[in-house]
């Protein structure tokens, strides 16, 4: 086992959804005590503003579901 995996305590991942489109994400929180810039993210959907940091957690995010399209309409 590396040393870094000792040093960064990784929470179970819980659920999370864009709130702009509704994508669905499994959002993982990292801890660590390194002052890292707080980088903004974007969802992968919809290009919207995911945070990238909560306090000394970086915030990791893995998208699992983005929502269907519009069924498209017949002539």
């Amino acid at each position: 086992m590396s040393s870094l995996a000792n040093t960064m305590p990784v929470t179970e991942a819980t659920p999370f959804a864009c709130p702009n489109c509704g994508a669905q994400y499994k959002l993982v929180r990292v801890e660590t005590n390194e002052a890292l810039p707080d980088q903004q993210l974007a969802c992968r959907k919809c290009g919207g503003p995911l945070h990238g940091r909560e306090g000394r957690f970086v915030l990791k995010y893995f998208l699992v579901d983005r929502p269907g399209r519009k069924a498209l309409r017949r002539r």
